[in-house]
């Protein structure tokens, strides 16, 4: 038991660097040649722990050169336009100006009921609202509806509106994020005065996060480390 236990520990972090390695996009994003790799990765991981017999480098071996040929490979069609544009997996437009291309459609083996269903999940009811459709080399399907469609934005009515950017994660657990509050520029000082000014200190908080523009987001916590709901009359957001 303890050598599949030591064997499935080191296939698993192998495994893990490995991922990481060849980029993000391994984990959401998978294109055929991805898709390939990580099955192999896959079958390759699993022959030592079926069979102890077999040694961890015969699993080792084929990962690393599996790893070394996708990379090569992402690395060469960045460096070298021409094969990329040889790559016949490319994005292909399904709708174009209004127009379902039912050529596309058939080159990609496709029925109108498929792209219809792949609509609907974009919240797109009526095909007659879209201007361009791409079905991307990942299998995902983008979609840009027509002008009259589209949601309006403040910019649609004139109005500016000032940038808040993203909510930064402070506390989490009572534990501060040092990092986070370097990036935001401020320190533990910072830090304690606003907690300070709604009666808080950080371990009695089960999230605080805060905004590019300054905005806080108070989420105390019970003596449990539960969040709780804030307090009656108490506002959770902060400026």
């Amino acid at each position: 038991m303890l050598p599949l236990l030591l064997r499935t520990i080191i296939l698993y972090l192998f495994l893990g660097l490995a991922m990481r390695l060849m980029g993000k996009r391994q984990l959401a994003q998978l294109e055929m040649s991805e898709l390939i790799t990580t099955l192999l990765l896959s079958e390759l991981a699993a022959l030592p722990l079926e069979n102890h017999d077999i040694p961890l480098l015969y699993a080792i071996v084929p990962i690393l050169t599996l790893m070394s040929f996708e990379i090569i490979h992402s690395v060469l069609l960045v460096q070298m336009p021409r094969l990329r544009r040889r790559d016949r997996n490319t994005p292909s437009l399904l709708i174009c100006r209004g127009e379902i291309d039912r050529d596309e459609l058939r080159n990609n083996r496709l029925t109108p009921e498929e792209l219809f269903s792949a609509l609907r999940q974009q919240s797109i009811a009526d095909p007659c609202e879209v201007e361009y459709a791409v079905l991307e080399k990942n299998g995902s399907l983008s979609v840009i509806p027509k002008a009259a469609y589209r949601p309006a934005v403040p910019a649609d009515i004139g109005r500016d509106v000032a940038e808040e950017g993203m909510m930064h994660l402070l506390i989490s657990d009572g534990v501060i994020h040092d990092r986070t509050l370097c990036e935001l520029g401020q320190d533990r000082a910072w830090l304690n005065r606003i907690c300070e000014k709604r009666g808080y200190t950080p371990g009695d908080l089960y999230c605080l996060m805060c905004n590019d523009a300054g905005r806080v987001i108070f989420i105390p916590s019970d003596r449990k480390g539960k969040a709780r709901r804030p307090w009656k009359g108490e506002d959770p957001c902060a400026p």
